[in-house]
């Protein structure tokens, strides 16, 4: 495949919008600048950051883009590149898309999309699959109008739940039963550093029993980004006497608060799981939003009902991760949009 590296100046957008934007392809050169932007950026997330992104860059090659107005780096674009030359939003991430620095014109917005999609499409790409940034970490929603503007196909949605931040007035009635089993018990919540107790003997088994499948992470590898994330990546666990019998792994961005994996041994009915959830959401809610994540299934074809509904009983709203297949050939769509 033929590709241009190093500093792209926009010489092929000729126009007086263009002119001061250009497009440099990440190197390690520029980790700092990037990993700074991140952490100032509209959408934050701890996923965007290099030393996250590249635990795994045995797997994908990395397609990542930078782009500045004059010098000052205004949005990036993590994503990597498939072998039969297709472009994604980044495979290892659970999502992505343009990310902006704050308070970003919507002008700006049209301009930059116009821009990467030319870029791509001299670089011989000519599709882009984006995976879209749930609605709990981002105010502006815009995006989506651009993204009819280029005739992007939304391909798969996913169901989403969250609970905004300051929200959480308590569970339904289901799950405060459990609650009082729990009381009852005398279960202590508290952060713990025992990642291979919580991998080994609770989250693979239950994972591979209830739905089939494994963590993304290994034990190794999420203690690794622990590491290099000590503040970030949490995990709190419920405990009988000193044994523990559920646990979750947050991430803790600047503005929400995910549960990357929940998982509680098999006696969970005596209301370990729930107390723990409970005691989780009201450690995070009232500085950040609260995100479960997604239900879906089967590429978005069925939703897990079972599990929609243990989400929705801690009264979490549902929202929508859209999937997009984007022609870079639809670059001139944007042309005269604003008017």
């Amino acid at each position: 495949m033929k590709s241009y590296s190093g500093n792209l100046f926009v010489n092929f957008a000729l126009d007086y919008r263009m002119k001061k934007f250009h497009i440099q392809r990440f190197s390690t050169l520029y980790k700092r600048a990037w990993d700074d932007f991140v952490s100032k950026a509209e959408v934050h997330s701890i996923l965007f950051y290099r030393d996250y992104m590249e635990y795994h860059k045995d797997r994908f090659e990395d397609y990542s883009l930078m782009i500045f107005q004059e010098d000052k780096l205004v949005a990036i674009f993590p994503a990597n590149l498939r072998p039969n030359g297709e472009v994604h939003t980044h495979q290892g991430l659970s999502y992505g898309g343009l990310i902006f620095e704050k308070h970003t014109y919507f002008k700006s917005r049209v301009n930059i999309y116009e821009l990467v999609l030319r870029y791509f499409l001299i670089n011989n790409v000519k599709g882009i699959y984006l995976r879209s940034v749930p609605l709990c970490y981002v105010d502006d929603n815009s995006h989506a109008i651009i993204l009819d503007w280029i005739g992007a196909a939304n391909i798969r949605n996913d169901i989403y739940s969250y609970i905004p931040k300051g929200a959480y007035v308590g569970s339904n009635k289901d799950r405060k039963k459990y609650l009082k089993k729990a009381i009852k018990n005398d279960f202590k919540f508290k952060e713990s550093n025992d990642y291979d107790f919580f991998w080994d003997r609770i989250l693979i088994p239950n994972l591979k029993k209830r739905h089939n499948t494994q963590p993304v992470h290994s034990a190794l590898e999420i203690k690794n980004l622990k590491n290099k994330f000590p503040d970030s990546i949490k995990l709190f666990g419920v405990f009988s006497n000193t044994k523990m019998r559920a646990g979750v792994v947050v991430f803790v961005h600047r503005d929400v608060a995910h549960t990357q994996y929940i998982s509680a041994d098999e006696q969970r009915s005596d209301g370990s799981l729930d107390y723990l959830i409970d005691n989780v959401i009201k450690k995070y809610n009232e500085t950040k939003s609260f995100s479960f994540g997604t239900s879906s299934e089967n590429m978005g074809g069925n939703i897990n009902e079972g599990l929609l509904y243990w989400k929705e009983s801690f009264r979490s709203l549902n929202t929508v991760q859209s999937f997009y297949a984007i022609p870079t050939a639809n670059h001139f769509k944007l042309n005269n949009r604003l008017v």
